[in-house]
């Protein structure tokens, strides 16, 4: 079995001039985690639930509405993204690509044909399929 075989994909996914607003709006809306981040089509970063937060002012540390309204709107995501992220082909063998997952603690991988992005691995959509396999 191969990554084609489990991969989502309809990814959602961001260019790399967006704004964190964007980012976060894009996550809630669509209830995800994980952003890949394109320019001109080709993939050049990942976004995180967790990239978004630490890149959000927060209250607790004295941050205004005004400030948190200023940064969300003129930060790109390209500020905030993993550059370069690791990714894995089609042709992957799955067992490989959920072992990445597990060592390296991602919760998702880009799956890229070239640097074209075409699908998206998670650890989320793994452990469905690992629950479907199992007898009731």
């Amino acid at each position: 079995m191969t990554v084609a075989d489990r991969m989502v994909r309809k990814v959602i996914a961001l260019q790399e001039t967006q704004s964190v607003r964007e980012a976060l709006l894009t996550v809630q809306r669509h209830q995800i985690r994980h952003l890949p981040v394109l320019r001109n089509g080709e993939l050049v970063g990942m976004v995180t639930d967790r990239d978004l937060k630490r890149a959000t002012p927060s209250p607790v540390s004295g941050a205004d509405m005004e400030t948190f309204d200023r940064v969300v709107d003129s930060t790109p995501v390209s500020q905030i993204m993993t550059r370069n992220p690791f990714t894995v082909t089609p042709s992957t063998r799955l067992k490989d690509a959920v072992k990445v997952l597990h060592d390296r603690k991602f919760g998702a991988i880009p799956v890229t044909d070239g640097n074209k992005l075409v699908g998206l691995i998670t650890a989320t959509d793994m452990l469905l399929h690992l629950y479907n396999l199992l007898p009731d």
